[in-house]
């Protein structure tokens, strides 16, 4: 493992088989529009250098470029969703920061209608294929729309995605994310009850109408569902659900050296999205020439995530 993910976590990933884990020929494949993570002829990720065939029916200020989805189960079952009718402006797996204060203006980079912030992706850096080692590290841009004299730079990001070894029933993948200022000006993040790094997840989890219970389920490492769960600093979060004739889902584990580790998570109520959010209880700057980094593990399975790991 690149890190210690903590007992419970690890308790976690061998539970789902991830401990000793099988011998894997990993690739990684780009294209004029995506990048394709693969373990043999199986796609474990699709991460998109421009926007999808799905943006182009959506209002224009939802589109995204920047982004991983979908994110696959084993057997090949979509355990993310993307432009939701409920949340148009999840894309994925994502990131971004929700109030922030920027050269005395607010850009926002998480509500895409509002129209005063967005991230794209700029360019790939590389692509590693060595057998049982893939990814690739790519640089997205976060510009500030609110600037008089139009778009203005604030932040440059540069993602690490690395595939790792594991058992033959789940894919394991990290996303290391470094954020630097674009110039001499600091950008910080508000206070705020949501932000940061987010998975949305498979839109078969929603409710069948308002009001019902959702079908998608979440469990924290602390035992804690939706609702409990929310705003507690957990070492892992699982998120799953039926997806078409089965069920699938993932389990995210944030490095114990994060920022303010173990951060927050916002766990939504009834939509199947979580984000880890350090700055629930306070404000924070990103400052020049000291980089926001942050690491994330990703072990996606099959099945009910509480048969896997309590045998039942």
């Amino acid at each position: 493992m690149c890190f210690d993910p903590g007992v419970k976590a690890f308790y976690i990933l061998l539970s789902l088989g991830i401990f000793g884990s099988a011998q894997a020929q990993f690739s990684c494949e780009e294209t004029d529009t995506v990048i394709l993570l693969r373990r043999g002829d199986k796609t474990i990720l699709q991460y998109n250098k421009v926007p999808t065939a799905e943006a182009a029916k959506n209002e224009p200020f939802y589109t995204r470029s920047g982004y991983i989805h979908p994110i696959y189960s084993p057997s090949g079952k979509e355990v993310t969703g993307d432009y939701s009718p409920d949340h148009k402006h999840q894309h994925g797996l994502f990131f971004a920061w929700t109030k922030t204060g920027f050269e005395g203006r607010k850009p926002e980079f998480w509500n895409q209608k509002l129209e005063a912030g967005t991230v794209s992706f700029q360019e790939t850096l590389t692509v590693v294929n060595e057998g049982t080692t893939a990814g690739f590290d790519v640089e997205h841009l976060w510009e500030d729309l609110t600037a008089e004299d139009g778009p203005k730079p604030a932040l440059i990001e540069t993602w690490k995605v690395r595939a790792e070894e594991s058992e033959e029933d789940c894919y394991v993948f990290t996303v290391e994310s470094s954020l630097e200022c674009a110039g001499d000006s600091p950008l910080t993040v508000e206070k705020y009850h949501y932000g940061g790094m987010a998975i949305r997840g498979s839109s078969q989890w929603l409710p069948v109408e308002k009001g019902a219970e959702p079908k998608g389920k979440m469990l924290t490492s602390g035992g804690l569902g939706r609702e409990e769960g929310n705003h507690s600093r957990p070492e892992w979060v699982a998120m799953w659900g039926p997806v078409d004739d089965g069920a699938a889902g993932v389990v995210v584990t944030p490095h114990p050296d994060n920022f303010r580790a173990p951060q927050w998570v916002r766990l939504h109520p009834s939509m199947p999205y979580f984000v880890f959010a350090p700055m629930v209880e306070e404000s924070f700057r990103i400052l020049p020439g000291t980089p926001y980094v942050s690491r994330y593990r990703y072990v996606v399975f099959d099945g009910e995530f509480e048969e896997r790991v309590m045998g039942e």
